[in-house]
């Protein structure tokens, strides 16, 4: 009973003193703040889509966390270099969406990387017009986005586009 007593008061001191169980990442931002400005930019880039597709006479689209979790494993594996830039592994992130959400209909990818903020990536997939195709096609329902910066602040954005 005494061990536990000063394991509890060494745990508690440790805690006070350091810099206890939260750790930062190098921007010095907690976790649950940056998961708080990946939301708000998913909600600000789903917005800039979804005004674009109305406009365009188009069902606009729902966000889907699984979407945006495989496409975010995509956009870290480009940023941790562990993966090559571009579409390698696309089939087996529609295999997963298929495996996690059931009749996947239609599976489409859009990439970039470097742009410094969602609406320059925006820009960038509405001028180039296979990425513009993707995000105007007519069948897709839901979408997700994966947001990843490496450690010089570059980011990495894939965005998959489903039909259920």
């Amino acid at each position: 009973m005494t061990n536990l007593f000063w394991s509890l008061i060494l745990l508690s001191s440790l805690v006070a003193c350091g810099d206890g169980f939260d750790k930062k990442a190098n921007t010095g931002r907690t976790q649950e703040s940056q998961e708080e400005n990946t939301y708000s930019i998913n909600q600000q880039y789903l917005q800039l889509v979804n005004e674009h597709r109305i406009s365009m006479q188009l069902r606009p689209l729902t966000y889907q966390p699984i979407i945006e979790e495989i496409a975010l494993s995509h956009s870290k594996g480009m940023g941790l270099h562990v993966r090559p830039f571009g579409h390698m592994g696309f089939s087996v992130r529609c295999r997963r969406l298929r495996n996690r959400l059931g009749k996947v209909q239609l599976c489409g990818e859009i990439v970039a990387m470097g742009q410094k903020n969602i609406k320059d990536v925006f820009k960038a997939w509405m001028t180039s017009p296979k990425h513009r195709e993707e995000l105007e096609n007519p069948r897709y329902t839901h979408t997700g986005l994966g947001i990843y910066k490496d450690e010089l602040g570059l980011g990495y954005w894939t965005q998959m586009l489903i039909e259920l």
